[in-house]
């Protein structure tokens, strides 16, 4: 059984760059770029590349896109017994256009089918949840299906937020989570407090422990992390790095936190090892750097 186990999005990324300025209402000669995505997805990815030992509980469309997705996955180690095709339904798809100075215009996600992970179909699955050592979840699943695995979990839970509108999700029950990642304004919409310098991002990271958080990790951009254990807090810095897209940074970030989990660091050594991937992760077009392992991540620390 795995160690760390994912339930989230596996979905279809697909980018269209324009050569020329982009014209509306018209066809435009340019790349287009496909690939394998999904919060929940490229943090198994990352896990697993870093010799980490990791499943995902998700679901895909009966189509080709969905199980190539499911392969590619397994040929990396990654348990994948529990990504179930669902018959009639669609893989999820995001779909971008960029403008000819690789800016992002408009894009278009359907990940409609993860609605189907409803308590109903999680409540068979909570066994063989449990048998890890920590699960990650992410807020594109629905309310209900949050409830559910907050409430029949017997093992540390980790949350990534995904984005400030879906963490509302969770406002509610952020303290059955052992371990969050949110970003800024994740954090301030959770907290209720405003984080404007070192001052209160601290009381901020102060109030997720008193709701029962154990470990708080605070993405702060271009600043580093913040990290929180109890009485323990800092900032890990980040370094220069030549960024090629910052599409899977944070994904690469959660999956350094889950395996410093199973390895037994403190959040210090996490937060430095996930500020190590996300730099990694940053130096290449794809959401997850195929380049990425531990022998490098150390190496960047």
């Amino acid at each position: 059984m795995a160690e760390i186990t994912v339930v989230g999005g596996i979905n279809i990324d697909i980018e269209g760059i324009p050569y020329q300025p982009l014209r509306t209402a018209d066809s435009n000669p340019g790349l287009v770029n496909q690939s394998f995505g999904g919060v929940g997805r490229n943090i198994v990815e990352n896990i697993a590349r870093m010799g980490g030992d990791a499943a995902m509980l998700s679901l895909t469309g009966d189509d080709f896109m969905g199980e190539s997705a499911r392969k590619q996955l397994e040929s990396l180690g990654v348990g994948t017994d529990h990504i179930y095709h669902i018959q009639g339904e669609s893989t999820g798809v995001y779909l971008s256009i960029l403008n000819h100075r690789n800016d992002m215009e408009l894009a278009i996600c359907n990940m409609d089918i993860l609605e189907r992970i409803t308590p109903a179909f999680l409540e068979d699955k909570m066994e063989f949840l449990n048998r890890s050592k920590i699960v990650g979840v992410d807020c594109n699943l629905q309310r209900e299906s949050l409830d559910y695995i907050t409430e029949h979990a017997r093992v540390p839970l980790f949350l990534d937020p995904v984005s400030a509108s879906k963490a509302e999700r969770v406002k509610p029950i952020i303290g059955a989570f052992h371990t969050i990642k949110p970003n800024r304004i994740e954090a301030e919409l959770l907290s209720g407090i405003k984080i404007t310098d070192e001052i209160s991002l601290s009381r901020a990271g102060e109030w997720f422990c008193r709701q029962g958080v154990k470990r708080v990790f605070i993405s702060l951009g271009e600043k580093g992390a913040y990290y929180r254990e109890g009485a323990c807090e800092g900032i890990a810095a980040t370094k220069s790095v030549r960024v090629l897209s910052a599409t899977g940074a944070g994904d690469a970030f959660s999956a350094a936190i889950l395996l410093g989990h199973v390895k037994g660091m403190s959040a210090r050594e996490a937060a430095q090892m996930g500020i190590a991937c996300a730099s990694i992760a940053m130096e290449a077009k794809t959401a997850v750097n195929p380049e990425i392992s531990m022998e490098k991540v150390y190496d960047r620390i």
